[in-house]
């Protein structure tokens, strides 16, 4: 392999692949046409921004990393959601639980141990850069964040940039794509040169939010991440080491449009059981909202469980349901009509007694026709409007992220994997092309179909599995590479869909 020194991954919040070209983004698509792609890279279910962070910098999914999302339950008898928004909250959170916030070593950590420097610059929230560099100050780490840059470590980087780059004591809040670009290549790059580097910018979600995909807004936030690209690809080429710099760009989920809001909670006050969104007095079940509300008993009772299965899949929002494995190894949950937790990638201790996707549409289109429109539970989003971009769930177009490089190393001319790559694979590879040691946490696998001498990997083979009751079938879509598994997606089948699913294992049980 090439003499690879650096590699830095630039991550888009909330972009959609096939959303980009030479229209709404023509620096990242000539970066594509130079390098090489992944066809079908995925996410983390839930498909929400910190979980999938913490997943980048881990090399790990959920059920290992235990970050279950944006909020989740730890179990740790709070009774109230665990949130991942400021410092603050991973913070209390490594002292509160047991086993600590972050149940998988960070890439801070393992860079640090063999020897390597990384930095973090973004322009997302506290809880995005905390989860890209998780104790990286401990570790000697680089970190800075142009939205907060009072958390930036060490205290000598925030000094310098601020002179440099006249940055407001209470940072950046809209318009920083390029500003944070302008950091690492003008003041943390020259100073430190760090072997890896995540730069994490804040769009394309929150326009993708507010907006809707493909509104006029939002291709402006598209527009505005592509030219910090260009900035990078500029600079790289005027660096003495620019054949020795790997450049990745990625995305930590996409987006479907929101075409209801309905509320979980109503549901299951109207069937009579006792929900909310803490474990209050008189409360025995907590719920997290979302495009995949996930639900948490006080204590667990089988028989309660089936009754809030029961309140929602007698709704018509009700979408492809996931309960703890019947018995290991089942694909079925122990709720009939439900799926094993375990096929999401999300079955940590912590993960909730039962998860439920939202039901969604892949072929409508929205206003300005992006296909991909889902329900999500009202209130999970403060301001979002019906129209506006949801994730988090197990529609396709939420799950499906971006990867795209160039560099010393790796494929070019516009060569498109098509295998199944993954958030989590992405600090395996880093580790691969610096040389270093994987840490035992690490579950991802090391992209090697992505490297320009590269050991071939094998087709996907795909697994579909269902669960039916009462004429309702759960179903998820797995992938399966180099003994990993790739959620595609998960949905409920209708009656005739579930019927043709299920006709070539009548005819197998016949023969």
């Amino acid at each position: 392999m090439a003499d690879i020194r650096h590699v830095i991954v630039v991550g888009i919040d909330g972009l959609r692949p096939d959303m980009i070209n030479e229209t709404t983004m023509p620096n990242l698509a000539a970066m594509r046409a130079r390098g090489v792609s992944s066809k079908d890279h995925r996410t983390v279910f839930p498909s929400e921004t910190r979980g999938a962070l913490t997943a980048l910098a881990s090399g790990a999914r959920p059920e290992t990393t235990g970050i279950l999302g944006n909020e989740f339950y730890s179990r740790d008898g709070s009774g109230r959601l665990t949130g991942t928004d400021t410092i603050h909250d991973w913070r209390s959170g490594d002292k509160r639980i047991v086993g600590g916030f972050v149940t998988a070593t960070n890439l801070s950590e393992t860079l640090a141990k063999n020897g390597k420097s990384f930095a973090v610059v973004n322009s997302s929230g506290q809880g995005s850069f905390t989860a890209l560099n998780w104790k990286g100050a401990d570790h000697g780490q680089t970190g800075y964040n142009v939205r907060h840059p009072a958390i930036a470590f060490p205290p000598e980087l925030a000094v310098d940039v601020a002179e440099q780059h006249r940055m407001p004591a209470g940072g950046l809040d809209r318009g920083a794509e390029r500003q944070a670009v302008a950091v690492f290549t003008d003041t943390v790059w020259p100073a430190q040169k760090p072997d890896a580097a995540i730069i994490w910018l804040t769009e394309v979600d929150s326009a993708s939010h507010r907006y809707g995909l493909g509104a006029e807004g939002m291709l402006a936030s598209m527009k505005d991440c592509d030219d910090a690209i260009g900035n990078l690809l500029e600079w790289r080429e005027k660096q003495p080491e620019k054949d020795g710099i790997v450049i990745f760009v990625t995305s930590d989920h996409g987006h479907s449009t929101i075409n209801r809001f309905i509320s979980v909670g109503d549901a299951l006050k109207q069937a009579g059981i006792s929900a909310d969104t803490s474990l209050r007095d008189g409360i025995d079940v907590l719920y997290r909202r979302g495009r995949a509300p996930g639900f948490w008993l006080r204590k667990f009772d089988k028989g309660l469980l089936q009754g809030v299965f029961d309140a929602l899949a007698a709704q018509p929002w009700y979408g492809a349901t996931f309960t703890r494995a019947a018995e290991p190894g089942s694909h079925e949950g122990i709720i009939p009509g439900t799926l094993a937790l375990d096929l999401t990638g999300a079955g940590h201790r912590r993960a909730p007694d039962l998860y439920i996707n939202l039901r969604g549409d892949s072929a409508e289109k929205n206003e300005f026709g992006v296909s991909g429109t889902s329900i999500c539970d009202a209130g999970s989003y403060s301001g979002i409007p019906l129209g506006g971009g949801s994730h988090g769930g197990l529609h396709w177009t939420e799950l499906a992220a971006v990867l795209i490089g160039e560099g010393a190393g790796l494929k070019r001319g516009g060569q498109v994997i098509a295998s199944r790559t993954a958030i989590y694979d992405i600090a395996p590879t880093i580790l691969e092309l610096l040389g270093v040691e994987r840490a035992a946490t690490m579950t991802g696998r090391p992209m090697s179909e992505l490297f320009e001498n590269g050991e071939i990997v094998e087709a996907p083979v795909v697994t579909e599995f269902t669960a039916s009751v009462d004429g309702k079938t759960s179903r998820i879509v797995i992938g399966h590479v180099a003994g990993r598994a790739y959620v595609d997606e998960a949905n409920l089948l209708t009656e005739e869909a579930a019927v043709a699913a299920a006709q070539p294992k009548v005819a197998e049980l016949l023969a």
